[in-house]
């Protein structure tokens, strides 16, 4: 096994990957957890770019080296690894410069945060624990690709061969991090979709909350998320922008034009984070000579997202209510947590529709991004006895 006083936990998610470790604080013997920094940063850009020299960036430095070679970019890798089986046959995400699979993405990532946290303390984890989708119910599929890229990145460390690798659904970790007891409604308003599940609480002694998804009650999954926000926005964009520009960046496969695209791209997730705050924002349009030869900006505002999310929002506050209607649960509490929930309004709007009240009201750190590795965590903890 690995080193018995700590353990981590990594969510690779569809756009960030964040990583929490747990230990035993020496001055009061309580466990503690704490978030993982990579490169300055508590989330990792969910990207991969691999180079034809061998070379392999994972997370921030990928980012940024995608903008000159967005072609050597993987991106959304989670969702392939959803239908992934860990073994030679794995979707092929890109084929330039290198074939790179589902599998290989989300090693690169773990190890990253794997080995940035490894690297710091000198030892591997006594656990080393993994997010997943509750959706993903074949263990021959998702989970199999998951613990084969858990296993690839532990390689990666002096003394990974030993740790202890195991598996945990999101709910059941976003549940944890919120603690309590009873019925809980978790709605995570991912990158690559939206999941809603069901998920039973219990509290053996103050300190802990077993979580587990209710049995009989599956998780529904929704093509509701922060990526498809951001390409309906992307388009909008485009609409807006000069013909000739947008016909060559929407049907054109050159470099050029798919570099544009990928600036694009950049300039409204980014925009879409300030659209919540001040209520507008620009995004630049991308120089591509002979089409648009000088920089230009296209304004979002508001009431440009209603229009494009309000029919999204409705499905996941249709999903809520026929899923507890069909478990015949009343309405519990309900967890609306992922990056789409911090848009304004967003949380309010889906208790009033689906008439569950707001968990977390006045624990902001249960709906933050870190929010369900932090549960992940706290449950490796009590799987290595940490503490006791």
């Amino acid at each position: 096994m690995g080193d018995p006083r700590w353990v981590l936990a990594v969510d690779h998610g569809t756009s960030t990957t964040t990583g929490a470790t747990a230990d035993v604080d020496p001055a009061d013997g309580w466990t503690r957890v704490t978030t993982v920094r990579v490169d300055g940063e508590v989330a990792l850009p969910s990207v991969v770019l691999s180079r034809d020299d061998g070379t392999v960036l994972a997370g921030r430095p990928a980012l940024d080296a995608a903008h000159a070679e967005p072609q050597a970019a993987v991106l959304r890798g989670r969702s392939y690894l959803a239908a992934a089986t860990g073994g030679p046959d794995d979707p092929l995400l890109a084929t330039w410069p290198r074939p790179t699979t589902a599998v290989n993405a989300a090693t690169a990532l773990i190890a990253r945060i794997l080995q940035a946290e490894a690297g710091r303390r000198g030892t591997a984890p006594a656990v080393l624990t993994l997010l997943h989708p509750a959706s993903w119910t074949d263990p021959g599929t998702g989970p199999a690709a998951l613990s084969a890229a858990g296993r690839s990145a532990l390689r990666a460390v002096d003394g990974g061969g030993e740790v202890d690798l195991a598996l945990l659904t999101a709910p059941e970790a976003a549940a944890i991090r919120l603690g309590g007891t009873g019925p809980v409604v978790v709605a995570d308003l991912g990158g690559g979709g939206t999941e809603v599940a069901l998920v039973d609480r219990e509290a053996p002694d103050p300190a802990t909350t077993v979580a587990t998804l209710r049995e009989g009650v599956p998780a529904r999954m929704l093509e509701v998320g922060a990526e498809a926000l951001d390409d309906a926005l992307a388009q909008l964009v485009l609409d807006r922008a000069p013909a000739a520009l947008a016909e060559r960046i929407r049907f054109s496969s050159d470099v050029e034009a798919h570099r544009a695209w990928f600036w694009l791209r950049r300039g409204v997730h980014d925009a879409k984070a300030r659209l919540g705050g001040e209520g507008a924002a620009d995004v630049g349009v991308p120089v591509l000579p002979p089409e648009h030869p000088v920089p230009g900006v296209v304004r979002l505002t508001h009431a440009d997202l209603g229009p494009l999310f309000a029919p999204a929002l409705e499905q996941v506050g249709a999903a809520v209510v026929e899923l507890l209607d069909t478990a015949d649960a009343g309405r519990p509490p309900l967890l609306v947590r992922g990056g789409v929930a911090s848009l304004p309004g967003v949380r309010d709007w889906l208790a009033a529709r689906t008439g569950c009240e707001l968990a977390a009201a006045d624990d902001p750190g249960a709906t933050a991004p870190t929010g369900q590795v932090y549960g992940a965590a706290a449950w490796a903890a009590a799987r290595a006895g940490l503490g006791r």
